[in-house]
C-alpha cells in the first residue's frame, strides 16, 4: 500500500486523508470473497469501492466516499457490515434445513389428496361456484 500524502492506520484500516479515501485490509480465512462483496455492496450508495490483493491471503477494498462522510468512520461501518454478513450467512446455513422443511410442507399442502383419500371440506368451500350455486342465472 503505497501513495503519497498524509497517513495513519487504525486497526485493518488505512487511512489516506490527502487523497480522501482508505483501504481495508480483509482477512480472507475470517472473511471469505462473498461476505466482502455484500458488505461493500451496502456501501455502494457513499462510497466507490475496488476490490484488490489475493482472496487466498488478503483482500483489500479500496473506498472513496461520495461525501464529505468521514474515512474513519466509512472504514468502521465497513467493518460493521463484514460482521453482520458473516453472522446472517453462519445463521443461514444453520436454518438451511429448516426452511427446506417448511417450504416442503408448504408445498405439500396444495397437493390434491391422494387417490380414495377425501378432501375435509365441512365448510363447502372447495365445492366449485357453479356447483354450489347453479349454472348461471336465468334471464329476465
Amino acid at each position: 500500500m503505497t501513495g503519497k500524502g498524509r497517513r495513519s492506520s487504525i486497526d485493518n484500516i488505512e487511512i489516506n486523508k490527502d487523497e480522501n479515501y482508505l483501504i481495508v485490509s480483509v482477512n480472507p480465512k475470517i472473511y471469505n470473497l462473498d461476505i466482502v462483496y455484500y458488505a461493500a455492496y451496502v456501501l455502494m450508495d457513499r462510497a466507490y469501492a475496488i476490490l484488490g490483493g489475493d482472496p487466498e491471503r488478503e483482500i483489500l477494498v479500496e473506498l472513496r466516499p461520495k461525501d464529505n462522510t468521514d474515512l474513519e468512520t466509512l472504514g468502521r461501518e465497513f467493518n460493521n457490515e463484514l460482521l453482520n454478513y458473516a453472522v446472517y450467512m453462519k445463521q443461514s446455513a444453520k436454518n438451511q434445513r429448516l426452511r427446506e422443511a417448511i417450504l416442503q410442507r408448504v408445498l405439500m399442502t396444495n397437493l390434491a389428496p391422494v387417490e380414495g383419500e377425501e378432501a375435509k371440506d365441512p365448510e363447502g368451500i372447495a365445492r366449485p361456484w357453479r356447483e354450489k350455486h347453479g349454472k348461471g342465472r336465468k334471464k329476465s
